[in-house]
């Protein structure tokens, strides 16, 4: 026998598109990280990161595909996904969790533990139990971030230009040059 988890994951995007997903409990995030690459036709090349959550999506505990020697905010070493077990962190049906692909593109899907069960020896998991909606292309998000740097450049800009005449103005530079000049 063994102990399986159903969980439903739903991408966020404008169409209700979701997957079943049943994973064995002794199985690692790592592996998990990859049935949702699988179960979404994604490339698999891009970072991710799964987040403990709870009713209101909030990000807790973080477990990441690659170590990059960054903490927490509580200054804890961020956990990886290749050696967290779910087992350790999931208990019970109704736990949440948010799992994020792609930090430029910002893909984030919601995932609510359906069931723990006992299943045969003969059923086969981790496996896509159910699916419901066309998954969406890896590449049909705009990149959320690029708007928001380029309006803080474009204010930047702004502001370094209101210094740099308001500056010429003290310095008496702002007059037009070609007064009073022989061309």
């Amino acid at each position: 026998m063994n102990t399986v988890i159903r969980m439903r994951v739903m991408v966020d995007h404008e169409d209700v598109i979701f997957r079943d997903l049943e994973m064995p409990s002794t199985a690692n995030f790592g592996e998990l990280h990859d049935l949702i690459q699988e179960a979404f036709a994604f490339d698999n090349s891009q970072m991710a990161s799964f987040y403990v959550s709870n009713e209101d999506w909030e990000k807790g505990q973080e477990f990441t595909l690659v170590d990059m020697g960054e903490k927490n905010e509580k200054d804890e070493p961020i956990l990886l996904m290749q050696d967290s077990l779910l087992k350790d962190v999931i208990f019970e049906s109704g736990q949440k969790l948010l799992y994020v692909f792609d930090f430029f593109l910002m893909w984030c899907f919601y995932i609510d533990v359906v069931e723990i069960k006992t299943l045969e020896e003969t059923v086969i998991v981790p496996r896509i139990a159910q699916s419901f909606g066309d998954a969406p292309d890896q590449n049909s998000k705009s990149p959320e971030i690029s708007f928001e740097i380029e309006d803080e450049l474009r204010e930047d800009d702004d502001d370094e230009q209101d210094e740099y005449a308001e500056m010429f103005d003290i310095l008496g530079l702002n007059d037009d040059f070609s007064e009073g000049r022989d061309h």
